[in-house]
């Protein structure tokens, strides 16, 4: 299995986000070793967008970003903090650690993916973002990759 790794020199299967540009991998091991359910990629998701926008995550943002209540987000965190993908402090927030950031970019990436896609293909952006919340844990590596290409291929015409 290839590992996910992030590459600013590849000219291949790019996608940018925050000034950043990450290559198109399968979701790594860890994901697996996890066996991580749709709802925690879900909430590293969520973690990591919110730290994006503000610089950091705590349970309010997380429940306000997925539109659940904070007792919810809690437990969630304690059990991320115990599978080792997030370091959890009550009242402190919530940071991801590597194998947490690495699934959350991959989860990411393949939401914005889709997004793209739906939004190319007509579908509005809200109901274009719900999908691809469904489709983002749902899909081969293969179809995300082809799905990306395409998306390029337009862009370029």
């Amino acid at each position: 299995m290839k590992k996910y790794t992030k590459n600013p020199n590849s000219k291949q299967n790019l996608i940018t986000q925050s000034s950043q540009y990450y290559t198109m991998d399968p979701i790594p091991q860890a994901a697996y070793d996890h066996r991580l359910t749709m709802k925690e990629e879900d909430y590293l998701e969520a973690i990591l967008n919110v730290s994006l926008t503000k610089g950091y995550a705590k349970s309010r943002d997380v429940a306000s970003e997925l539109d659940v209540g904070p007792s919810s987000v809690g437990e969630m965190f304690a059990k991320l903090d115990k599978k080792g993908l997030v370091v959890y402090r009550k009242y402190e927030g919530v940071t991801l650690t590597e194998p947490g950031r690495i699934i959350a970019e991959q989860v990411k990436f393949r939401h914005d993916v889709l997004v793209e896609f739906l939004e190319m293909v007509g579908v509005p952006g809200d109901i274009a973002n719900k999908d691809a919340c469904f489709m983002e844990h749902e899909l081969s590596t293969v179809t995300i990759q082809k799905i990306r290409e395409f998306v390029a291929a337009k862009k370029q015409k």
